[in-house]
């Protein structure tokens, strides 16, 4: 079940209620083997997004060295 509502003008609140009762046993052994997986890929992941964090300072230090400039933000007339 879902139930939404309208919080503003440009703002909504989903609330989700799962139809069924969801039970999940655990072993000891298991929730630590899974802890050093989420662990291990947590830590590849962030040294991926590293990467791509210098790569864009690299290209936004170049653009500076050839003087690219941002657009200006152009304001936009409301109507009604």
């Amino acid at each position: 079940m879902e139930t939404i509502t309208k919080i503003d003008s440009n703002t909504i609140e989903v609330i989700k209620t799962p139809a069924e009762q969801i039970t999940t046993t655990f072993t000891p052994e298991y929730l630590k083997t899974q802890r050093e997986a989420i662990l291990k890929n947590k830590e590849e992941q962030i040294a991926q997004r590293d990467l791509e964090i210098a790569e864009i300072d690299g290209y936004l230090t170049k653009m500076t060295e050839l003087n690219v400039v941002e657009k200006p933000i152009e304001k936009v007339l409301q109507t009604k």
